[in-house]
Order: structure tokens, then sequence, then C-alpha cells
């Protein structure tokens, strides 16, 4: 391209840009200064009107006289300021109106508005029908005048009617603005002209070096990209599969509750219960059985009682807590408090004498269970750095395993504490006072299954 067809392509872009500018400045220079000139004239208005105000002392409407005032200070601003001036005290009732002969003229065609609920002075500019032009503020009013955090006593509205002769000076002096505006963007357009002819020229040799160079590196970078891409969709995919594997693990070793906590805070804070209900289980003559028995059909017949208990406590609604060997335990109200804890742990353990009592039908061996139950207080938490276990401590504990040792075979024995809290739901046997290990007497219940209705127990006497 030769040096005058340059310098031809390079001012006819210029004048394109310029005129470009030149036709976007111009509309909103134009824009800005008619803003100016309202915002000027709302200015005055307004000062002049809480003058007027505090003058007919009208900014604070709390008092007796506040109509009285309200209405001087409405009439003193009508006319020269204002056309419409409406006061309002502060919880919005109108106390004064005043207007002039272009206010009733325009009234019924103003926009209409919520009540004045405002907390700093705004105002709104309006063209309406016949070629009127008026300004509407909107200004909250102060005890202590103009200051902006003073509790708001009132509330002035004023509407002003433009003159004829001031809506064509704001025009005048807007395009005045605009037409200079759109000038000054054409000079700076030709002042440019043989600056940027000079340094387009040096430049166009230097971009066909820096292109050069710049797409061999693009291109090194998009094989780059595309490889790094890849490495990271992979790893993410790893590290989404890691992230579900931990969950479940989580999941299936810890109540949902205590793993969302240990997940989100990386420990989980040992908490008291005031009532739990526990359930255990052990089988009996479980020694004898596991010597005559090869080590895998035991682990096998075990593995399939327990997921089997694991299915019934889900069902039931309440948390296994662990297996001791041939034992298990359960617990209902933990982590989360329940209402019914003691009836979902007793219908636990008539479902798993059930299960257990079909399974002997057809199985080649049979186990016999016993299933014991008590209610009380436990502190639960997470016990282990690296191995979590969720565990229950305290004497309801010891109590609850007590009452499994002292059962019988294919039974579920209770305390007096949660028969008391299942009697209306379950029919119970009372066993009178058994002496439990390390505890004494207790009052002791066998479950002979559920009711009807609102059946109690059925009890022994003593």
């Amino acid at each position: 391209m030769s040096i005058h067809s340059f310098q031809k392509l390079v001012a006819v872009r210029i004048a394109l840009v310029s005129l470009l500018l030149a036709s976007i400045a111009a509309p909103l220079a134009w824009w800005v200064a008619r803003e100016k000139a309202e915002e000027t004239i709302i200015s005055l208005a307004t000062e002049e009107s809480r003058r007027a105000i505090d003058q007919h002392h009208a900014n604070d409407l709390t008092g007796e006289e506040a109509v009285g005032n309200a209405r001087n200070a409405a009439a003193a601003i009508t006319g020269g300021l204002f056309d419409i001036a409406e006061i309002y005290d502060s919880a919005g009732r109108k106390l004064a109106k005043s207007m002039t002969l272009h206010g009733r003229s325009i009234e019924s065609v103003l926009p209409k508005h919520q009540g004045p609920n405002y907390k700093v002075p705004s105002y709104d500019s309006l063209a309406l029908a016949g070629n009127v032009w008026v300004m509407r503020i909107f200004v909250p009013l102060h005890a202590d005048g103009s200051a902006a955090d003073a509790v708001i006593t009132g509330y002035f509205e004023g509407v002003r009617v433009v003159p004829e002769w001031q809506r064509d000076q704001i025009f005048t002096n807007a395009l005045t603005v605009s037409l200079m505006v759109s000038l000054a963007s054409l000079l700076c357009g030709l002042a440019l002209f043989p600056v940027v002819v000079r340094l387009a020229a040096d430049n166009e040799k230097k971009a066909k070096e820096v292109l050069q160079s710049q797409a061999a590196l693009i291109e090194g970078l998009k094989q780059s990209e595309s490889e790094l891409e890849s490495k990271v969709e992979q790893r993410t995919r790893e590290l989404q599969t890691e992230q579900t594997r931990t969950k479940m693990l989580l999941d299936n070793m810890l109540p949902a509750e205590i793993a969302r906590e240990l997940s989100a805070t990386g420990a989980a804070r040992p908490v008291r219960h005031e009532a739990v209900t526990i359930l255990f289980t052990d089988f009996s003559d479980f020694t004898q059985a596991a010597a005559t028995m090869p080590p895998d059909r035991m682990v096998a017949e075990l593995n399939d009682i327990f997921a089997a208990f694991d299915r019934i406590t889900q069902d039931c609604g309440v948390e296994k807590i662990k297996t001791i060997g041939d034992a298990y335990m359960a617990a209902a109200g933990v982590p989360s408090a329940c209402p019914d804890h003691a009836r979902r742990c007793v219908t636990a353990g008539l479902d798993m004498l059930d299960y257990v009592a079909k399974r002997n039908r057809t199985s080649a061996f049979k186990w016999s269970l016993r299933v014991g139950i008590h209610t009380g207080p436990v502190v639960a938490g997470v016990i282990g750095t690296r191995k979590f276990a969720f565990d229950i401590w305290g004497d309801t504990v010891n109590i609850a395993s007590r009452m499994e040792s002292s059962g019988e075979i294919g039974k579920v024995n209770i305390s007096a504490y949660t028969f008391d809290l299942i009697r209306a739901d379950f029919i119970c046997e009372y066993r009178g006072k058994v002496d439990a290990k390390g505890k004494g007497g207790i009052d002791m219940y066998f479950v002979a299954g559920k009711t009807s209705g609102p059946v109690a127990a059925v009890l022994a006497q003593e």
C-alpha cells in the first residue's frame, strides 16, 4: 500500500471515528446539560422552599399549631417558587395544600403516586400533554433543618410548571453545549491525523514481526492448553470419585448428621441426650456354635443376619451403633432426638426376632436370639482420630446390656423406663424384679406383641 493511499485510509477512519464520537457525545452532552439545568432550578426552588417552611415553623409538624403552620408555609411557597405545594405530617396525612392557576390546570393530569415515605430529597421531570413541562420535588422535613439523619417530622411535595422562556433557555443552552462537544470531537480528529499517520507507519512493520512470533506462540499455547485441560479433567474426575467414595464411607460409618459435621469442621463434639432408647441383641451359646462351625461359614452367617438387622433398624428409624462379636447394638433418639424412640426400638427388636425365627425354619444352623432394651440419658460422640467410630456412653448402656443378658431366647426384655413409654402400643408381661449383674433387682417386662388399640399392658401381679 502506498503512503498516499495509506494517508487517505487513515483520514477516512479518523473522520468516521470523529463523527461517531460526535454523534455519541452530542446527545450525551445535551442530556447532561439539561440535567444540570434542571438540578439548578430544583436546588434553588428547594432552598427557597425550605426557608419559607422554616420561617413559618412548618419543619416540625408535631405540635398543636402544625396545621396552621403548614397552611401558611404552603401559601408562601406557591406563586414564584411552585404552582402546587403540599405538606404532610410524618404519618403521611396531608395537612395543607396550595395551588396557583397553573397548578389547578395540571393537577388532574399529574401521575399519581403512593403516600410519602421517602428518606432523602428527590425530583421528577415530566412532560405532560399540551407541551407542558413540569418538575415535581419530594423533600422530607426534619425538626432541626438540614440534618439528614434527624427524625423525619413531615414531608413537602411541590410541582413547578416550567415557564416557556425558561424551557427555551434550557434547550438553547443544552444545544449549545452539544454543538461545542461535537465540534471539539471533530477538531481532535483533525489534530490527530498527522500523529496517527506517523505512528501507524512505524507500527505496521513492528506489527508484522510481532504477529509472526505470536502465531508460533499461540500455536504452542493451544497445544499446551489442550494437554493441560485433559489432565485437569482427568484429575477432577479422580477427585470427584474419591470424594464420593469418602462420603459413602463416612455415611456408612457414621450417622448422616455426624458425618456432615465431621466433613464441615473436622470434628464432632460430644452431646448429652436425655431421652434415648438402646437395643442390644446377643445369640445364646454362640461360643459353642463357633467352635463347631468353620470360620468362613460363621462369618457368612453373622454377616447375613446383621445385614438383615441393618435393614430393620433403618426401616424403623433406629441408628446402628456397632457390633461386638455376635452382639448387635442400636439406639433411637441419637444423634437427633425423636419423641417415639422407645417404640422404634421395641418394633425393631420384635422384627429381629421374627426374622431369626423365619430364617431358622429354612437354615441348617439354628440361632437363638435374645433382645434387651432400656431407656435413659447418654452422651454421644465420635472417638478416634483415624478410624472414626460413633458411640454412646453412660449407665443407660450398661443397663440395656443387662436387659439382654437377663432376658430369654426369642423374647424382647425391657426395663420399666421403656415400658412406661410403650405401654399404650404394646402388650407386655411383667416379670417382677429380676436380679441384674452389678445392678441389683430391676423391674423387667417381656414384650408379647403390638396392641390393636390403646390397650395398656397385661401385667402379672407380683
